[in-house]
Parts: C-alpha cells; structure tokens; sequence
C-alpha cells in the first residue's frame, strides 16, 4: 500500500473502539467496502479462520457511527466464497 492510499481498517472479531486494528486492508474509490473485504477474504489476506463477525472502519481508532461490521457466514455465502463451518470448545470454563 503506498502512504497516501486511503485504507479500511479491520478487527476479526475484536472490540474496535478498546483494540488495535488486526489489519488493514486497501480502499479502492469506486469500489464497495463488502466487495473489498469479500476479496480480501477470497485471497486469504484475512487468514484461513475467521471470527463470527468482522468489524471495519476507514478510521484507525474509531467512534462508533463510523464502525461498521458483518456477519461473516452471511457474506461467504453471497459472495460465494467457499467455506466450511467448525466450531471451538471452550473448555473449563474459559470465556472470551
């Protein structure tokens, strides 16, 4: 990403407003943040899992109206991006 390029800023599954950004993605003019966040995932840029929601904003350290989030099963279905379901055990009590 060169220095002037706007970017989206994302959070797998973190609370935005209290974490760092996970990373960050390039924020192409003309092009829709789903659409850019779907290819972001399709190229695997977001990792191989991924939370139940995923939350962007196009500002590092955000206030709320400008968070945005999705839910992640939801949007591999639409774009048709393949995927397969697995679920963790939390063990002994163990919260997050």
């Amino acid at each position: 990403m060169s220095e002037t390029a706007e970017v989206l800023y994302i959070w797998l599954g973190k609370d935005p407003i209290s974490t760092e950004p996970d990373t960050e993605i390039e924020d192409v003019p003309g092009e829709s943040d789903l659409a850019l966040l779907a290819a972001a995932m399709l190229d695997g840029r977001l990792g191989r899992h991924l939370p139940l929601r995923i939350a962007f904003s196009s500002h590092r350290t955000p206030h709320p109206p400008s968070i945005r989030s999705v839910d992640v099963a939801r949007m591999l279905r639409e774009y048709r991006i393949p995927h397969q379901r697995c679920y963790e055990l939390l063990l002994d009590g163990e919260r997050q």
